[in-house]
């Protein structure tokens, strides 16, 4: 049994998000209102939906038009994150994915690829915490 996510790489560094937090995936298109506070990047309207966009790079990356958007799910809201690209879905052994507690009586799901350690990013984190 295992559990999906898709890979996306911001910069150097590759992010994990649940496949079942992704909405679809869509090139960046222009924003209205990018004020640059923090990794916020303005709203992008999605067939007609006011959609707020978070950089994952942070507000001083440059937008690209090779960016994508990846609309994700937070709660009743959905909210884009600017990636530059997304590279996979993989499909996880459950025996590689685990809870570990972050401090304050947080945990954060973490997941093994291989020799190396993802943190596997939650949109409600995002819209709290920037990136």
């Amino acid at each position: 049994m295992g559990q999906f996510f898709v890979s996306m790489s911001v910069g150097s560094q590759r992010r994990l998000m649940r496949l079942s937090d992704v909405r679809e995936v869509v090139s960046l298109m222009a924003l209205a209102g990018s004020s640059g506070e923090g990794a916020y990047r303005g709203m992008a309207n999605v067939r007609g939906e006011m959609i707020s966009v978070f950089d994952l790079a942070g507000g001083d990356a440059k937008l690209s038009p090779s960016r994508v958007v990846v609309l994700v799910a937070s709660g009743s809201e959905t909210i884009g994150l600017i990636a530059d690209d997304v590279l996979d879905v993989l499909d996880v052994d459950d025996r590689l994915i685990a809870d570990k507690p972050i401090g304050g009586g947080r945990t954060r799901t973490v997941v093994r690829l291989d020799d190396e350690i993802f943190h596997v990013m939650e949109p409600a984190d995002v819209l709290h915490n920037g990136t």
